[in-house]
Order: structure tokens, then C-alpha cells, then sequence
């Protein structure tokens, strides 16, 4: 059996989702810049990756993904920093394991809520 994408090609509606959440914020960085104790000098940074949310390894569908920068999504180090001091600054990457990425930004299912929040589709979890 061919293993390729488990999503089928996007909807005019599921597209307009993803460029919105690609031009958007990034999910995890608007829920770590609210925390107590973020940095002063944090930035929540633009231009995102889509990440598409799973169920049993298998895509849930375009309509279920949130926008992520490099660094939460991929764990690109950027502006200078090293890994570790992206880590203490940015936080967990999901990049490193989805286990701290949810114990710090929220299940998949909040983090959809936040995102549908964030492009005006519904209320916060």
C-alpha cells in the first residue's frame, strides 16, 4: 500500500485556513508570551508553518491544524541564539517531543480552540 499525505487536497474553505494560519501568529508563541514570568524582550513572531494535528498517526484533516513558527514547529535556531537559549526564551519545540510541547502549550484540542480563536472562529479553550 502507498504511504503518502493522509489528507486529500484542500477545500477553497481548508485553503483559506492554512494561508490565514501561515500568515497569522504563531499559536504557541501568543500562549507562551501571555505566561507569567515571559521575557521582556519576548516577540511573537509572524509567518508560520501549518502543522496538521493527528489522530492515530493519521492526519485529522486540513480544517485541524494550527500555525506554528520555525522554532515551535521544526525547532530552527535562529536570531543568533543556540538551541538551549532558544529553548529558555521560546520555550519547548515540538520539534523535541510532543510531551513538553502539550505540557506547555495545551492539547491538541485547546490548541485548535486557540487557533479557530485567533482567526476569529470561536472561543479560547
Amino acid at each position: 500500500m502507498k504511504r503518502g499525505l493522509s489528507t486529500t487536497t484542500p477545500t477553497a474553505a481548508e485553503a483559506a485556513r492554512i494561508v490565514a494560519c501561515k500568515e497569522g501568529l504563531c499559536v504557541a508563541c501568543v500562549i507562551w508570551g501571555e505566561m507569567p514570568g515571559a521575557p521582556w524582550n519576548f516577540m511573537v513572531h509572524p509567518g508560520c508553518d501549518y502543522h496538521h494535528l493527528l489522530s492515530g498517526g493519521r492526519r485529522r484533516g486540513h480544517m485541524f491544524g494550527i500555525g506554528l513558527c520555525p522554532w515551535h514547529h521544526r525547532g530552527l535556531v535562529g536570531f543568533g541564539c543556540t538551541h538551549e537559549e532558544m529553548r529558555a526564551h521560546y520555550g519547548p519545540s515540538l520539534a523535541e517531543g510532543s510531551k513538553p510541547f502539550h505540557a506547555t502549550f495545551g492539547s491538541d484540542n485547546e490548541l485548535i480552540a486557540r487557533q479557530d480563536q485567533m482567526l476569529g472562529l470561536g472561543v479560547a479553550a
